[in-house]
């Protein structure tokens, strides 16, 4: 099966679709602040509270590398996609409801469990976006792709703003812990409508060369970038 220009065109609104949303999702998901925050309260320590922010700010990054052997293995990668993006949905629902009980948990419990949810959100990040990088470049025709990046940057600035104003009224609106909880309730809707238009994504399985091992892959990563530059 080879992409035409009907294919292309139906994965451009698709993608379109997802960034749209992902843009109204994004700043009621900003874990980076308000989770650490969340562990401090229950009784984080210094190095809890390190590993923490070591898994948010480069967990995702680390685990790309072995996650992306296993996925260039595979010709086709919408499933992986999804099940990359259905884990951060569920870490954010996850998230709410650990807002709207922590009152009557444990506080050695909500350390453990923001652990599990922020690995399961960074990891699930990791793995999507490997292979949102793989599915947009089979699935969109290369005269088309420019256009394409043209308007999401366009529509996803719009959107990123109202959902800014969006966010900002909801915190104002409810007390703690209610006013989290509704943010990340909302984050967890906001991203299973923008997966919605990965569902649609009519995707082109294409063969790879299999590569055995995290070594070989990095090996076949540094021949590549070495052909290019000479």
């Amino acid at each position: 099966m080879k992409l035409n220009s009907q294919t292309s065109q139906h994965n451009y609104y698709s993608f379109l679709w997802h960034a749209v949303f992902l843009a109204l999702a994004i700043n009621f998901m900003d874990m980076d602040t308000i989770i650490p925050a969340m562990m401090l309260d229950a009784g984080g320590s210094a190095l809890q509270l390190g590993i923490l922010t070591a898994i948010m700010l480069g967990g995702g990054k680390v685990a790309q590398l072995f996650f992306a052997p296993f996925l260039n293995n595979q010709p086709s990668k919408k499933g992986y996609l999804l099940g990359g993006i259905n884990g951060r949905i569920l870490s954010l629902g996850a998230m709410a409801l650990l807002f709207c009980f922590s009152s009557q948990i444990n506080n050695n419990l909500i350390i453990w469990l923001i652990f599990i949810l922020i690995s399961l959100f960074s990891f699930g990040g990791a793995f999507a976006g490997i292979n949102y990088v793989d599915i947009f470049g089979k699935s969109i025709l290369e005269n088309k792709r420019k256009q394409f990046f043209s308007i999401k940057h366009v529509l996803s600035n719009i959107f990123v703003f109202l959902s800014a104003f969006l966010a900002r009224k909801i915190l104002t609106a409810y007390g703690y812990p209610i006013n989290y909880a509704s943010l990340f309730l909302i984050a967890a809707v906001l991203l299973g409508v923008a997966s919605l238009g990965f569902w649609k994504v009519k995707e082109i399985p294409v063969s790879h060369t299999k590569i055995d091992g995290l070594k070989n892959f990095l090996h076949s990563l540094f021949m590549k970038s070495a052909a290019i530059k000479s």
